[in-house]
């Protein structure tokens, strides 16, 4: 009565399968494939899968690794670590954990941000081997823009969101701060470890509730100020992660951290990144390490204390 499944315990159908996916890898050229719904496949197909990209495909491409990430709908460490191994399954997994928590601390206002910053050490140490995909919004939950609204529209950051799918769904968001909140939970992604995913429309706060109501087609003009702004900020942060190593594979230490603000260092080789986080609705103030120190996001130069703006990051460099 649904989609029939292929018995992946049978080997000619697990060679099948197997064969299909590298018929697609080989021929576009594919640097890597997203897994949908990994807990319902076998570990042979994925183990079978590994096995034949190690042997026929990477010894072609300079030994290059094909990404492989997996889709595991679920907020327990342990089974999303099951089917990760680099060498004979999975790379990573999509981090619905850190998702949901950063809308919680981040976007929700819940909690504190020493609560976020240990976490962060924890889900570091769960997936040390791992190299996960980190994001806020996705195809599953309704957009990440109205969790970050100043009373939120659902209160559960694992919500569905699919009551409102055919009526009384969600308009554009008028006020700036929920932009803001969004620029500054997408500010954690891109100054960590990780593969940063961007749903489409969330670099504009696109609204939505949950499936389908949450894939409208692209706004691609006609923004509000708080739309160009986000879009404006997200180019500003994914020109910072290019331009500094740090960002993508530094070693993170904690500056300072309080109940609305965290500073972080991220360092590697001679790439060191300050990375300044106020989820309060007022201006911090953070002391910094000794030295002068340039905003890669507004090109002020500061020293001595940072004023970080409501709702707002600073990534300084030396």
């Amino acid at each position: 009565d649904y989609l029939p499944d292929f018995n992946f315990n049978n080997t000619a159908a697990r060679a099948f399968s197997v064969a299909n996916a590298l018929e697609w890898v080989t021929k576009y050229n594919v640097d890597g494939l997203r897994l949908d719904a990994v807990k319902h496949i076998e570990k042979s197909w994925l183990r079978d899968l590994r096995a034949k990209l190690i042997s026929d495909v990477q010894p072609k491409r300079n030994n290059t690794q094909v990404y492989l990430v997996g889709e595991t709908f679920s907020g327990d460490r342990q089974l999303l670590k099951e089917y990760i191994d680099p060498c004979s399954m999975l790379d990573g997994q999509f981090d619905f954990l850190l998702r949901a928590t950063i809308l919680e601390k981040i976007l929700m206002r819940r909690g504190t941000m020493n609560e976020l910053e240990q976490f962060y050490k924890d889900n570091d140490a769960a997936f040390a081997s791992a190299l996960m995909s980190t994001f806020i919004g996705n195809h599953d939950i309704p957009r990440v823009i109205h969790f970050a609204e100043d009373n939120p529209q659902w209160g559960d950051a694992w919500a569905g969101g699919r009551e409102r799918a055919w009526s009384n769904q969600p308009a554009t968001v008028g006020s700036q701060n929920a932009y803001e909140r969004v620029a500054l939970g997408m500010t954690l992604l891109y100054t960590n470890q990780g593969v940063p995913l961007v749903y489409y429309g969330d670099e504009v706060g696109l609204p939505g509730a949950g499936d389908p109501d949450n894939r409208r087609a692209m706004q691609w003009s006609g923004y509000n100020g708080g739309q160009q702004w986000l879009l404006d900020r997200m180019k500003k942060l994914g020109t910072a992660r290019a331009a500094h190593p740090a960002l993508r594979k530094g070693t993170r230490t904690t500056l300072s951290v309080s109940a609305d603000t965290w500073a972080y260092q991220q360092a590697t080789g001679n790439d060191r990144v300050l990375v300044l986080l106020n989820r309060s609705d007022g201006p911090r103030q953070i002391s910094l390490p000794a030295g002068t120190y340039r905003d890669e996001l507004t090109g002020a130069m500061v020293s001595g204390t940072a004023n970080v703006p409501a709702r707002g990051a600073m990534l300084l460099v030396p």
